[in-house]
Protein backbone atom coordinates (compact mmCIF):
# COMPACT_ATOMS: atom_id res chain seq x y z
CA UNK A 1 0.00 0.00 0.00
CA UNK A 2 1.40 3.50 -0.64
CA UNK A 3 1.86 6.34 1.68
CA UNK A 4 -1.42 7.21 2.89
CA UNK A 5 -0.31 11.14 4.43
CA UNK A 6 -1.36 9.84 8.13
CA UNK A 7 2.14 9.82 9.78
CA UNK A 8 0.60 10.45 13.26
CA UNK A 9 -2.01 7.71 13.51
CA UNK A 10 -0.36 5.17 11.41
CA UNK A 11 2.94 3.60 12.30
CA UNK A 12 3.57 2.62 8.60
CA UNK A 13 2.85 5.78 7.13
CA UNK A 14 5.45 7.26 9.81
CA UNK A 15 8.04 4.57 9.34
CA UNK A 16 7.61 5.47 5.37
CA UNK A 17 7.95 8.98 5.96
CA UNK A 18 11.13 8.67 7.97
CA UNK A 19 12.06 6.44 5.71
CA UNK A 20 11.66 8.51 2.99
CA UNK A 21 9.11 6.34 1.36
CA UNK A 22 6.73 8.50 0.45
CA UNK A 23 5.60 7.27 -2.68
CA UNK A 24 1.72 7.66 -3.51
CA UNK A 25 1.36 5.24 -6.05
CA UNK A 26 1.08 1.46 -5.20
CA UNK A 27 4.23 -0.62 -6.96
CA UNK A 28 6.64 2.37 -6.61
CA UNK A 29 7.29 2.04 -3.04
CA UNK A 30 10.93 1.41 -1.68
CA UNK A 31 8.99 -1.07 0.85
CA UNK A 32 6.49 -3.84 0.57
CA UNK A 33 3.65 -3.81 3.36
CA UNK A 34 4.83 -6.71 4.23
CA UNK A 35 8.41 -5.22 5.08
CA UNK A 36 6.85 -2.43 6.34
CA UNK A 37 4.63 -4.28 8.70
CA UNK A 38 7.52 -6.70 9.72
CA UNK A 39 9.52 -3.81 10.96
CA UNK A 40 7.16 -1.82 13.08
CA UNK A 41 5.94 -5.03 14.41
CA UNK A 42 9.83 -5.98 15.16
CA UNK A 43 10.69 -2.78 17.06
CA UNK A 44 8.95 -0.25 19.86
CA UNK A 45 8.49 2.85 18.09
CA UNK A 46 8.70 4.00 14.03
CA UNK A 47 11.89 5.73 14.64
CA UNK A 48 13.68 2.27 15.48
CA UNK A 49 11.36 0.96 12.91
CA UNK A 50 13.05 3.26 10.02
CA UNK A 51 16.42 2.74 11.33
CA UNK A 52 15.87 -1.56 11.08
CA UNK A 53 14.27 -0.82 7.38
CA UNK A 54 17.59 1.17 6.33
CA UNK A 55 20.18 -0.79 7.96
CA UNK A 56 18.36 -3.81 6.05
CA UNK A 57 18.45 -2.24 2.58
CA UNK A 58 22.89 -0.68 2.97
CA UNK A 59 24.75 -2.70 0.16
CA UNK A 60 21.26 -3.19 -1.94
CA UNK A 61 19.97 -1.38 -5.09
CA UNK A 62 17.68 0.27 -2.94
CA UNK A 63 20.44 2.12 -0.48
CA UNK A 64 21.14 4.89 -3.51
CA UNK A 65 17.72 5.81 -3.58
CA UNK A 66 16.97 6.07 0.40
CA UNK A 67 20.10 7.72 0.49
CA UNK A 68 19.11 10.48 -2.36
CA UNK A 69 21.82 9.34 -4.63
CA UNK A 70 20.27 8.55 -8.11
CA UNK A 71 21.76 9.51 -11.03
CA UNK A 72 20.19 12.16 -13.54
CA UNK A 73 19.91 12.91 -17.21
CA UNK A 74 18.18 15.97 -18.60
CA UNK A 75 19.16 16.21 -22.00
CA UNK A 76 23.02 16.32 -22.51
CA UNK A 77 23.66 16.68 -19.05
CA UNK A 78 24.17 13.73 -16.93
CA UNK A 79 24.44 13.71 -13.28
CA UNK A 80 25.98 10.75 -11.34
CA UNK A 81 26.39 9.84 -8.18
CA UNK A 82 27.73 6.37 -8.57
CA UNK A 83 30.65 7.39 -6.21
CA UNK A 84 28.84 8.84 -3.09
CA UNK A 85 29.24 6.61 -0.23
CA UNK A 86 25.73 5.66 0.18
CA UNK A 87 27.09 3.56 3.32
CA UNK A 88 28.26 6.24 5.50
CA UNK A 89 25.07 8.51 4.56
CA UNK A 90 22.62 5.59 5.39
CA UNK A 91 25.14 4.61 9.08
CA UNK A 92 24.41 7.89 9.64
CA UNK A 93 20.36 8.45 9.08
CA UNK A 94 20.52 5.11 10.77
CA UNK A 95 22.55 6.32 13.78
CA UNK A 96 20.31 9.66 14.13
CA UNK A 97 16.80 7.43 13.69
CA UNK A 98 18.16 5.45 16.65
CA UNK A 99 18.83 8.45 18.92
CA UNK A 100 15.38 9.90 17.91
CA UNK A 101 13.06 6.75 19.03
CA UNK A 102 15.59 5.90 22.23
CA UNK A 103 14.52 9.68 23.59
CA UNK A 104 11.43 8.13 23.61
CA UNK A 105 11.76 5.30 25.77
CA UNK A 106 10.79 6.64 29.20
CA UNK A 107 12.57 4.51 32.32
CA UNK A 108 10.23 3.86 35.31
CA UNK A 109 12.14 2.55 38.49
CA UNK A 110 8.80 2.06 40.46
CA UNK A 111 8.49 2.13 44.32
CA UNK A 112 8.84 5.68 44.17
CA UNK A 113 6.36 6.59 46.94
CA UNK A 114 3.90 4.20 48.79
CA UNK A 115 0.92 5.13 46.60
CA UNK A 116 3.12 3.94 43.69
CA UNK A 117 4.08 0.81 45.73
CA UNK A 118 0.65 -0.26 46.45
CA UNK A 119 -0.27 0.22 42.83
CA UNK A 120 2.34 -2.24 41.41
CA UNK A 121 1.71 -4.59 43.81
CA UNK A 122 -2.16 -5.00 43.45
CA UNK A 123 -1.49 -5.19 39.57
CA UNK A 124 -2.51 -8.67 38.90
CA UNK A 125 0.80 -9.28 36.44
CA UNK A 126 3.07 -8.03 38.93
CA UNK A 127 6.25 -10.89 39.70
CA UNK A 128 7.33 -10.68 43.09
CA UNK A 129 10.65 -9.64 43.73
CA UNK A 130 13.28 -12.20 43.75
CA UNK A 131 15.12 -10.32 46.81
CA UNK A 132 13.72 -8.96 49.96
CA UNK A 133 14.90 -7.01 52.63
CA UNK A 134 16.49 -9.46 55.73
CA UNK A 135 16.71 -12.55 53.46
CA UNK A 136 20.31 -13.51 54.15
CA UNK A 137 20.44 -12.04 58.10
CA UNK A 138 21.56 -15.11 60.04
CA UNK A 139 18.38 -17.07 61.77
CA UNK A 140 18.95 -16.72 65.58
CA UNK A 141 20.71 -13.52 65.91
CA UNK A 142 19.22 -10.40 67.65
CA UNK A 143 19.16 -7.28 65.40
CA UNK A 144 22.18 -5.46 66.84
CA UNK A 145 23.62 -8.33 68.61
CA UNK A 146 27.75 -8.06 68.52
CA UNK A 147 27.73 -12.33 69.14
CA UNK A 148 30.21 -13.67 66.84
CA UNK A 149 28.96 -17.50 66.35
CA UNK A 150 27.63 -18.86 64.15
CA UNK A 151 23.83 -20.26 64.19
CA UNK A 152 24.95 -22.94 61.26
CA UNK A 153 28.20 -24.46 62.54
CA UNK A 154 26.13 -26.41 65.55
Amino acid sequence: MAYRGNPSTDTADATRLLIGDISTSTGSELFSDNEIDYFVASNSNPPLAAEAAIKSIIGTDRAKTVAGAVSKSVGDLSLNYGNIDVHGILTGKAKQLRVQGVRKVKPYAGGISQADKAAAESDTDWVEPHFVIGQHDHPGLADGSTATTNPWLK
